[in-house]
């Protein structure tokens, strides 16, 4: 198999390249004033940045740069479906997006579209200029580059719409708004402001079949391995589209196909398998090297260089400490925070210099080499396993599948956590679902979970219980581009 992809993407990415439409602040549905006076480069035209495979490579990797945006996949979005779950307190620095009474003129809500539609635009913008360039690079090149746009853009998607709009099984046809499918990208200001671009939203349902269609085409072309270990985890593989399928399939309810994507994972050649204790999952040496990472959003100190973005940041006692674990989630059934290996090596804790007490715990999964540098998890082989679980468990209604049975309890004994027996299909359901909670906190699953379930979210602190199918779950749509964009609706209640 030829490989593509450069020993040096690591030195490239963390660069932070300035060619194509780096410097846009717009895409078709996000728009600024004079933006059609502006040029979408800054350092090399289109017809320069795509002249040489080399230039093309590194225009390439600045979709991944964008994949960093600090509003957006460098770490937000994952916390916002975390501060809106219940594994965390009420973090005061988010304002009223933990407490479920946003308006639309939030900023977060602004900050987050805006990000997510820059990265779609980066990817949308690289395809159309590598299609008027083909020529420079083999097909074989050419092809691969299609696949991690079409990788990134459905990973984005899945985010925005998961955020913006109701749960794919709220409606029965999943008819509800999602978000608008932007698939060009505008080759200029004038281009982005044209009347015709004022596009509305997409149903939920076309959203996910794009995402599907997305990641059905880029895991055709996607290679099982680069050669480079930071490659194989930072940018875009086989594993990564097929584990990424496996979770859009879980949200739609389709669990046979959750599972058949779950095992193209389980069973690659490329030999995924889980680290030998959690902890070394979230070690920064290990980044490069755990096969348990399938795919993450790679961040340095150069990319996150302030205190207000980074995940560690947020949820490290070292930084700012903006999240601490809820007493919901360290009181969770089956989880003895004392001997269970996802706990003690993974918590940390503030002691009341008085009294002695702990006041606070801190999950340590973000700590990096500092508590700005910690890659942000995206997929890794711990959920495909829970995903497989929990598909066997509700394909087999008439008893507890002895299958998921196994799996769910490969990922506890890992843990040093109890063996566990469920009797019944419901029994073994909810400790998978419990077991999700445990594993994958902090790692932006919380609110989707509860939605995509149909389980209401729990009241704490001062925040009142929120139904999975009510209006405040979901973000709103900036109101700013509601104003700008007759065709676009907003969510009821805002």
């Amino acid at each position: 198999m030829e490989l593509r992809y450069k020993p040096n993407f690591r030195k490239k990415l963390n660069s932070r390249l300035a060619v194509g439409a780096v410097a846009i602040a717009s895409t078709l549905v996000f728009s600024c004033s004079k933006v059609n006076d502006q040029v979408p480069f800054s350092k090399l035209t289109p017809k320069e940045a795509f002249s040489t495979p080399d230039r093309i490579e590194k225009s390439a990797i600045g979709m991944y740069d964008a994949l960093q945006n600090l509003e957006f996949l460098g770490g937000r979005v994952l916390i916002y479906s975390d501060i809106r779950g219940n594994d965390v307190n009420v973090a005061s620095y988010f304002g009223n997006v933990p407490t479920f009474n946003m308006l639309s003129s939030n900023i977060y809500a602004f900050n987050a579209w805006s990000g997510g539609y820059r990265t779609i635009f980066e990817s949308n913008y690289f395809s159309g200029n590598l299609k008027d360039n083909e020529s420079v690079v083999t097909p074989a090149v050419a092809a691969g580059y299609y696949a991690e746009a079409k990788f990134i853009r459905a990973l984005t998607y899945f985010f925005l719409v998961n955020t913006y709009a109701q749960t794919y099984t709220f409606d029965a046809a999943a008819a509800q708004p999602g978000v608008p499918l932007v698939l060009t990208a505008a080759r200029d200001g004038a281009e982005a402001l044209d009347p015709k671009n004022k596009i509305p939203r997409a149903s939920v349902k076309a959203v996910y079949d794009q995402m599907i269609k997305d990641l059905t085409e880029a895991a055709a072309v996607l290679p099982v391995e680069t050669g480079d270990d930071y490659n194989d985890r930072a940018r875009a593989t086989k594993g990564a589209a097929h584990a990424l399928l496996a979770r859009i399939y879980l949200y739609q309810g389709n669990w046979q196909k959750a599972k058949d994507y779950a095992d193209s994972v389980l069973l690659s050649p490329r030999g995924y398998e889980l680290a030998a204790t959690p902890a070394d999952v979230w070690s920064a040496g290990n980044y490069q090297s755990s096969m348990e990472r399938i795919f993450s959003v790679a961040m340095s100190s150069g990319d996150n260089p302030n205190t207000n973005n980074a995940l560690g940041q947020h949820y490290g006692s070292a930084g700012r400490g903006d999240i601490t674990i809820s007493q919901s989630y360290l009181k969770l059934p089956n989880f003895d925070r004392f001997t269970d290996l996802r706990a003690k090596p993974l918590f940390t804790y503030s002691i009341n210099k008085t009294t002695g007490d702990t006041t606070a715990f801190y999950t340590k999964k973000f700590f990096g080499n500092s508590t700005v540098d910690a890659w942000v998890p995206i997929l890794r082989l711990a959920e495909v396993i829970l995903i497989k679980a929990e598909a066997l468990a509700r394909l087999n209604t008439a008893t507890a599948d002895p299958d998921a049975i196994t799996l769910l309890n490969q990922i506890r004994t890992r843990a040093k956590a109890k063996v566990l027996a469920p009797a019944t299909q419901a029994a073994l359901i909810d400790n998978i679902l419990t077991e999700r909670r445990i594993e994958l906190a902090f790692e932006g699953h919380g609110e989707f979970d509860f939605l995509r379930t149909h389980r209401s979210i729990p009241a704490r602190e001062n925040v009142d219980a929120q139904p999975w199918n009510g209006d405040y779950v979901i973000f709103p749509l900036p109101q700013s581009e509601v104003e700008r964009n007759p065709n676009m609706s907003q969510n009821p209640k805002y």
